[in-house]
């Protein structure tokens, strides 16, 4: 089937154009290379890369659902998000992802050897690895890796695509940062493009899925989150930290003032070591981020323990629980201090699944929400912020 190979991929192009508005608009932000540097095909987060001799076997249907399979690699930036996880076993997550999506939402086939896991394909790839790190999934094989920053590398190029090595290097922050940017435009566009002639995301609505949904949200540490609720005035930007202008973030000094907070943390069954581990962890980078914090700590199942004192000398103590999750005995308390005239913020550790108060309080609330844990629409009231950092 020998043919010119850059024709072939400018044909797979057009008919996923003509096919699918959105993965076509999507094409339009990628540049699409042939190298016979890799074996199959592989993205550095920009380019993507091509093997001619692994494209030439490939009947067009095939070439399509490759093209689009790096695509979406690029575009929903699995390559930056990785982070420091664990190369071999993110990628088999992006792979289920993709994957999953050209199979819901195209006609188009996959190359052989592709793996696929239809009972976790509709998951974040955060989700994904979190299955697998933690055991909760058989992990996949898989014999060649796709998500490789190092090939922009090799022509001097330096794609950010994680944060191997870079620690708080400012020039490769800003690579990666506009490579997101890059990226979500991309999205938004798309997005509008489909909307516009009507054609959906894909056959089945590839806009509510939650990996399109983990790419397109706002990148933001929780604990960056957390200063929205702190900040007293919100509107006076008199003293906002200059650390954060290039991401439009005015976050106001609040040094010196003294925040009202109530932490619970979830320590029902379905919350292992694991995650009660990084939840307090999470509490003890409060105090350490936050000094001038006082407040309470409680652990709770479907009953609450507590409270204890929360202070950066206090530490944090041992906790208890192991039965069902129920919310109501938190927010019962929050209620009580709301009507003796207070009102802490409430931040409350969980994976969002247990019975929640019928009605909700007055305080401010933050769910910071664990891999694999509610969709933030399950939520009945109160912000959601989700913990992605602790592979």
């Amino acid at each position: 089937m020998t043919q010119d190979i850059p024709k072939r991929l400018q044909g797979a192009l057009m008919r996923i154009r003509g096919d699918h508005p959105f993965f076509g608009t999507l094409a339009l932000f990628a540049e699409l290379r042939v190298t016979d540097d890799i074996d199959t095909a592989a993205t550095d987060g920009r380019v993507l890369w091509f093997n001619p001799v692994f494209i030439d076997k490939l009947v067009t249907n095939e070439l399509c659902g490759l093209v689009a399979h790096e695509l979406l690699h690029a575009a929903l930036q699995h390559v930056y998000r990785r982070r420091e996880r664990d190369a071999r076993l993110w990628n088999i997550a992006a792979d289920i992802v993709v994957n999953g999506m050209i199979r819901s939402d195209t006609a188009y086939e996959l190359p052989e050897g592709g793996v696929e896991v239809p009972s976790l394909a509709h998951l974040s790839v955060e989700e994904v690895y979190e299955q697998f790190s933690a055991g909760k999934s058989k992990v996949p094989s898989i014999t060649l890796l796709d998500l490789m920053p190092e090939l922009a590398e090799r022509e001097g190029e330096g794609v950010p695509a994680n944060e191997h090595g870079s620690g708080d290097d400012c020039l490769e922050r800003d690579k990666a940062e506009r490579l997101e940017r890059h990226w979500r435009a991309a999205l938004q566009q798309a997005g509008a493009v489909a909307r516009r002639i009507n054609k959906g995301f894909g056959r089945h609505g590839l806009g509510g899925a939650r990996e399109f949904a983990s790419a397109t949200s706002a990148q933001v540490a929780w604990r960056e989150l957390l200063w929205q609720f702190m900040v007293a005035t919100p509107y006076d930007f008199g003293g906002f930290d200059r650390r954060f202008i290039h991401r439009k973030m005015y976050l106001e000094d609040v040094v010196g003032e003294s925040v009202e907070v109530a932490i619970c943390i979830d320590t029902s069954a379905s919350i292992g070591d694991r995650e009660l581990g990084a939840f307090s962890s999470e509490v003890q980078g409060i105090l350490d981020a936050y000094p001038q914090i006082r407040g309470t700590l409680f652990f709770a199942d479907a009953s609450l323990y507590g409270p204890h004192e929360f202070n950066l000398a206090s530490g944090i103590p041992a906790a208890k629980g192991g039965g069902g999750t129920s919310f109501v005995p938190f927010f019962d308390w929050v209620q009580q201090q709301e009507l003796s005239g207070s009102q802490p913020l409430c931040i409350y550790f969980t994976d969002g699944f247990g019975s929640f108060p019928l009605s909700p309080p007055t305080s401010p609330v933050l769910w910071v929400v664990m891999p694999g844990g509610l969709q933030t629409p399950g939520f009945p009231f109160g912000e959601v912020a989700r913990l992605q950092d602790h592979a």
